[in-house]
């Protein structure tokens, strides 16, 4: 859609005539051309007759859902961008929705205005509140730095394969937004997605909570309990934190990654497996390996995929995106969008973010809660985070540049300590940036960076360093 919002032309469809009037209403009067339908199943037809520049459909109908629409619709080839607007929703029918190929996913009751400027986002009208271009989204994650692109496209690669996963990474970067959008993106979808926390279960309770246990397998198992290996199914089973299972509880999980087969503690019969298992850890796992506190034989099951997500502070340009995402999610009748000034964004990005997306949400959701005025300054701010601004380091004089000049300077000094430190030893180096093989391979490349004379530098394409002269 390149034309202005004038020219767009709009289906919705819902089995209820008022709803899909009061749409067309609506739209029109915000400059739309606007068809309506009453039956789904006329209307994936009709979308495939006729050139529409949008569809908004409901979830719940008679004839057919509206994710049967989406895939009636993105199944045959027709990349007609789709709302879908219902008052039955909740997280998985958002995730659903999008990964069947919705492109946007609305929840009742939805104002005249919100529903209009939705629109122009998808359609991306000059005169709309699209993203910026730069940004990208994948399920409920969003960002516009380049290590998050690598991020989402591994996402959706690894997604359509059964292989296990380990996503490492500070707490608070998303790794629970990333477990969850491989299982929306895959074929396992429609099956469970059973999430546990290690870190959140003594060790004693653990084995029952992954395995089950047999009535009287201990004092207070007064029934049967399913465990979480059996309440995933064919899904998908999400372990955060890892690197916080206790040694015992590692042998048991080994067995069932080895051989897919587990017993209820109590038990005597075997029991089978068949979910996929994606891990979660904020710790050095393979460091917890060398000095004996996790199992090597089970990193390495577990270890057949790596991710790792970048804390928000290598990604400024996330900050004031995010910030701003957080303001709208937090808005209401009572609490009314509000904006950040552009001085209090940019002391946002001079935070360090210690809790990362975790904190910075929290921040904003506190602001929104509690600032009276429509514009969001300095001022409003938790002191800790002004007070960081005031004691940033400046950066000297001479070195004062652009911020993507900084930004592979920065990138450069630091592969090369790596490096140096690694003694050329590219896996060793990885492991020491925390980072995942391929990804480490790939950003050495793309500074062009090889050694000469027991040092690292760039070819004759390098920026101006006399450490490489």
């Amino acid at each position: 859609m390149t034309g202005p919002a004038q020219q767009a032309h709009v289906l919705v469809i819902d089995d209820v005539e008022s709803f899909c009037a009061e749409t067309r209403l609506t739209l029109e009067s915000a400059g739309f051309r606007a068809s309506m339908c009453t039956s789904p199943k006329r209307a994936v037809a009709l979308i495939d007759e006729q050139n529409f520049d949008l569809v908004i459909t409901t979830l719940v109908m008679r004839e057919m859902s509206g994710f049967d629409v989406i895939r009636g619709v993105c199944g045959r080839g027709n990349s007609t961008p789709i709302i879908m607007v219902t008052g039955y929703g909740t997280e998985l029918s958002a995730t659903e929705a999008i990964r069947l190929g919705a492109s946007d996913y609305l929840n009742k009751p939805i104002s005249s205005a919100e529903l209009v400027a939705r629109a122009k986002k998808v359609l991306r009208t000059p005169d709309g509140n699209a993203k910026p271009e730069e940004a990208f989204q994948l399920a409920e994650l969003v960002s516009q730095d380049p290590a998050m692109k690598e991020v989402f496209e591994t996402v959706r690669k690894i997604a359509r394969t059964d292989s296990r996963v380990l996503i490492e990474g500070e707490t608070g970067t998303g790794k629970q937004l990333v477990a969850r959008a491989i299982h929306a993106f895959s074929a396992r979808g429609s099956e469970p997605l059973v999430e546990l926390n290690c870190a959140a279960i003594p060790d004693t309770l653990l084995e029952s909570e992954l395995f089950g246990h047999e009535k009287g397998a201990f004092t207070g198992a007064a029934a049967r309990w399913v465990g979480r290996f059996e309440e995933a199914g064919r899904g998908t089973l999400f372990l955060d934190e890892i690197g916080e299972m206790g040694y015992a509880v590692q042998s048991k999980l080994l067995q069932v990654l080895q051989d897919g087969t587990f017993i209820r503690v109590g038990g005597k019969g075997t029991q089978r497996s068949e979910a996929r298992i994606i891990a979660a850890t904020n710790r050095d796992l393979q460091k917890d390996v060398e000095e004996g506190r996790f199992r090597a034989d089970l990193f390495y099951r577990l270890n057949v995929i790596s991710m790792f997500i970048p804390p928000l502070v290598e990604r400024p340009g996330d900050i004031p995106l995010l910030a701003n995402l957080f303001l709208k999610r937090f808005a209401s009748a009572e609490r009314p969008a509000r904006r950040f000034t552009a001085e209090a964004l940019e002391v946002l990005k001079h935070y360090r973010w210690p809790g990362n997306v975790r904190e910075l949400e929290n921040v904003v959701e506190r602001i929104a809660v509690l600032h009276p005025d429509e514009q969001i300054g300095v001022a409003a701010l938790p002191e800790r985070i002004r007070r960081a601004d005031q004691t940033s380091p400046t950066i000297p004089a001479a070195r004062i540049c652009g911020f993507k000049a900084a930004k592979t300077q920065f990138e450069l000094d630091w592969l090369r300590t790596i490096l140096q430190a690694s003694q050329g030893n590219m896996a060793e180096a990885a492991r020491r940036a925390g980072m995942d093989r391929a990804q480490f391979f790939r950003m050495v490349k793309r500074h062009d960076l090889a050694p000469a004379g027991g040092r690292y530098s760039r070819h004759a394409r390098s920026v101006d360093d006399s450490s490489t002269r």
